[in-house]
């Protein structure tokens, strides 16, 4: 689960994104997607207040990310919905 640790754009990202990736990940384990949208809306609020934007790359891993951690019903679910975005 914490191979996107070693993803060449996580490590090169500053360390404070770095901060608010690893925040994020510790904030959606274990949740499915309807708890963890309040989650991601909330942590899109502190990454605006904070100023802190992240590159299509960044973005990418970050989508990556929240992907592997959705249960396979939910994986379904929102590659679904992705597909119309």
């Amino acid at each position: 689960m914490n191979n996107w640790k070693n993803n060449k754009s996580f490590m090169q990202m500053d360390p404070s994104k770095q901060h608010m990736v690893e925040l994020l990940v510790n904030s959606l384990h274990g949740k499915d997607l309807n708890e963890a949208l309040p989650i991601l809306a909330n942590w899109k609020d502190k990454l605006r207040t904070e100023h802190i934007s992240f590159t299509a790359e960044e973005d990418k891993l970050l989508t990556d990310i929240f992907i592997e951690m959705l249960p396979p019903k939910q994986k379904s679910q929102y590659e679904f919905l992705r597909s119309f975005l």
